[in-house]
């Protein structure tokens, strides 16, 4: 799926694993979820999160905290970006016209 081309838009990709042969799909998704209890010592270094139960509960809790997270990071950059572009823009236009009032006030006959 990550390699993947059918659709435009690249997916995310999570794996959940607790043995060792779950090592290298863990590595290589997006987001990987080892199980805390039943889970090898391989599966845990290969993954990105590690629960602490192996709940598909916590699964679920964690890919909404995650979601959540996101959102709330791309709303707040969008935020600072359009403030960011407006101040400059309300800078700049301000710098231009203070320097065209003044070439005019001193410029007078």
């Amino acid at each position: 799926i990550i390699d993947s081309s059918v659709l435009e838009q690249r997916q995310v990709v999570a794996v959940t694993g607790d043995g060792t042969n779950d090592g290298p799909a863990l590595k290589k998704a997006d987001v990987g979820f080892a199980m805390g209890i039943a889970g090898t010592d391989v599966a845990k270094e290969a993954s990105d999160i590690i629960l602490t139960d192996d709940n598909f509960s916590s699964i679920v809790k964690a890919v909404m905290w995650g979601r959540n997270v996101y959102d709330s990071i791309s709303k707040f950059l969008q935020f600072q970006l359009t403030v960011n572009v407006v101040a400059v823009i309300v800078a700049f236009t301000g710098a231009c016209i203070t320097q065209v009032d003044r070439f005019i006030n001193t410029h007078t006959c």
